[in-house]
């Protein structure tokens, strides 16, 4: 499970996104780092492509960014667990390691069955000189196995949107970790001036991440209530369960990149332990143009 709250319209940002990754906290996973998804680990390079973290159980990603600016997120629909023959984290890594304008359609295999998910897709364009923007895709099956629908980001996605795991259409944008989040993010937006330095809206967007509801979260349906998750036994495993990481991207009208990842639960002996908040992995790049 996840939660991403974004906005694609602000006059300084082509894109300002904040997220975390909630999770089993002993589920494998690699940093986030420039590399290829198409090589091995031994052979990923520094100049990579794609800029994200890697769920190394599954081979994807849940998001990501690459140098010419498309970006993927991903969040799992909250449902009974149950085994589907495809892998929901090779939707974002096939965007991302393609920069062809028709693989939004193309994305999907013939007959591939997945899981719940909801996916945010955005592609760069220029409409001038130090203008950047990005157009929006929303793709999502509703559940397991689901037929699979794709349609441009609303006016109001767009302004402030946020994505996490209910079914698009049956009241998910009224859960409430998504209603409180999508508040605080866009008091946040609207304080942001030519003036404000990244790091104190890199900052303030971490902050908004760390609202927790007063009654920690004891089943997967109570997931909705919080934006971060202490951790705890989810019914049916004997794994510890919480909010992982937390990433902030912000892009420039001017294509400047910042994408800065914490960590936020881990395990340590068996036991679950708050990270260090001064820890952090931080890029900064200039996006490619697209040839």
């Amino acid at each position: 499970m996840c939660v991403g709250f974004y906005t694609l319209e602000h006059p300084e940002y082509a894109l300002v996104l904040c997220s975390n990754r909630d999770e089993y906290l002993e589920r494998p996973t690699e940093f986030a780092c420039f590399h290829s998804f198409d090589k091995p680990k031994e052979h990923r390079l520094p100049e990579g492509n794609i800029l994200s973290g890697i769920d190394v159980r599954a081979g994807g990603t849940w998001l990501g960014v690459n140098r010419s600016g498309r970006l993927a997120f991903l969040t799992n629909i909250t449902e009974e667990y149950k085994t589907y023959g495809s892998s929901r984290g090779d939707l974002v890594a096939n965007f991302l390691s393609s920069n062809s304008e028709e693989d939004v359609q193309n994305l999907i295999p013939p007959g591939a069955k997945y899981a719940g998910f909801n996916l945010l897709l955005l592609t760069p364009s220029t409409r001038g000189e130090h203008d950047l923007t990005f157009d929006g895709t929303y793709v999502t099956n509703h559940g397991g196995g689901g037929t699979i629908i794709i349609r441009p980001l609303t006016d109001t996605e767009r302004r402030c949107g946020g994505l996490s795991n209910g079914i698009d259409g049956k009241g998910a944008e009224l859960w409430p970790k998504v209603q409180h989040g999508l508040h605080l993010f866009e008091s946040i937006i609207k304080a942001v001036s030519p003036t404000t330095p990244e790091k104190e809206l890199a900052d303030n967007l971490f902050e908004l991440l760390t609202w927790k509801a007063s009654q920690p979260p004891s089943a997967r349906s109570e997931l909705r209530n919080t934006v971060q998750v202490e951790p705890f036994i989810m019914q049916g495993s004997r794994e510890f369960y919480g909010t992982r990481l937390s990433t902030v991207i912000l892009v420039k009208r001017t294509g400047e990149v910042l994408f800065i990842e914490r960590d936020i639960w881990k395990l340590v002996d068996a036991k679950p332990v708050m990270s260090d908040q001064s820890s952090q992995r931080e890029f900064r790049f200039v996006l490619e143009p697209v040839h």
